[in-house]
């Protein structure tokens, strides 16, 4: 009996399922070309106004952690970076920078989620910090999300990620308690705290993710942001023709340079998002495609209808657009970009860790430290 190896197979294969793909695909294009300018017609795809002088305040927080193996298990470092920019008649210039970091060692469980809780906490604590330092400004970028999702809740057996996720729940809970006063649209001058959202956070971008395709979806749009009954009448029979259409084509279909989707409510999933008590106070957001690089971006914000309206959120979009720079293959808004270059010394610092945590050991040196301060006490008779 003669087999066939893998590389027939997979020719075979592919002359096989190529026409059906190839037309299934060329399908979802149509699709998505028909009903486009009908979702700029009922008003949930935007047009963002253009400003053609800028002026802004703005601080930009970037988050990394990295992990290395050492003597059978692993270590870790994590770290922040703020980088503040002043933006004036389109002339930038940095203002300062401030950060924070950790090390230690770490087991294997849970290591991600662990490592992501610790950033979400790194983050806001620069938040604070730039909070309380009386400093104008106008728009604060996190890339890590505002609030929990469940996905990320721990098991009951993993006490370490019970604790990494209580102390990051009291973080954001005692934060908002302290500060919301200062920040829009409870203060209508104060600083606007933005989330773009970071794809390594997954299970929160799944759930940050409206699907403005269906009924059901459409219903958590914001009023206050143009939403109109009337205006949705021509998408009532769309849902069928675009069940088989994916997220992220269908947003990339619809949505074009300098434009945004109209503002969506994310707490009706309070329960999968916590602390819920922070949640009930709103969380919305919409996704944006600036001028440059062309890249989707989602963002959250805190807060509901009707303090947000058109007005504050196309603000916000233009900022946001305005900001954007290419790198590599990704778009990233600017003070953000700077902070990511700062970070890239975090596993040439884990690796120095590493080694000096395997020099200690082997020469005995955290060891004698201790015991000399033994000896020293012994001696002075205490």
């Amino acid at each position: 009996m003669k087999n066939m190896n893998l590389a027939q197979s997979l020719a075979i294969d592919s002359q096989l399922r190529l026409p059906g793909s190839a037309g299934r695909l060329l399908k979802q294009i149509r699709d998505i070309e028909q009903v486009a300018p009908l979702f700029h017609d009922a008003g949930l795809v935007k047009a963002v106004p253009k400003s053609t002088v800028v002026n802004l305040r703005v601080s930009g927080i970037a988050t990394k952690s990295c992990i290395d193996r050492a003597l059978g298990g692993f270590i870790y470092a994590s770290a922040a970076v703020r980088t503040d920019l002043l933006i004036e008649d389109n002339k930038v210039s940095t203002q300062g920078s401030d950060s924070v970091s950790e090390l230690d060692d770490i087991d294997f469980e849970a290591q991600r989620k662990r490592l992501d809780l610790i950033e979400i906490r790194q983050a806001y604590q620069l938040v604070e910090k730039q909070l309380l330092s009386g400093e104008p400004c106008d728009l604060i970028l996190l890339d890590t999300p505002l609030f929990l999702a469940r996905d990320m809740a721990p098991l009951d057996r993993n006490i370490r990620h019970k604790q990494e996720y209580e102390n990051t729940l009291r973080a954001i809970e005692t934060f908002w308690q302290n500060n919301r006063a200062k920040l829009f649209p409870w203060n209508q001058k104060g600083v606007v705290l933005a989330s773009i959202l970071a794809e390594r956070f997954s299970a929160i971008v799944s759930i940050a993710k409206q699907d403005l395709r269906s009924e059901k979806g459409r219903q958590q749009i914001l009023l206050s942001d143009g939403f109109s009954e009337e205006r949705m009448m021509n998408l009532a029979d769309l849902d069928e023709s675009l069940a088989g259409v994916g997220d992220l084509r269908f947003i990339n279909g619809v949505l074009g340079n300098y434009s945004r989707t109209i503002a969506f409510r994310l707490s009706e999933k309070e329960n999968r998002i916590e602390p819920s008590i922070e949640v009930q106070q709103g969380l919305i957001g919409f996704h944006y495609r600036s001028a440059r690089g062309g890249q989707i971006k989602m963002v959250q914000l805190a807060g509901d209808e009707p303090d947000w309206e058109t007005t504050g959120l196309d603000l916000v979009a233009a900022r946001l657009m305005v900001l954007d720079m290419q790198s590599k293959a990704n778009a990233m808004p600017l003070p953000q970009l700077l902070g990511y270059q700062q970070l890239g010394v975090l596993p040439k610092f884990t690796k120095f860790y590493r080694q000096s945590l395997h020099g200690a050991l082997k020469n005995n040196d955290i060891e004698t430290r201790w015991l000399s301060g033994l000896d020293e006490e012994l001696n002075n008779g205490i």
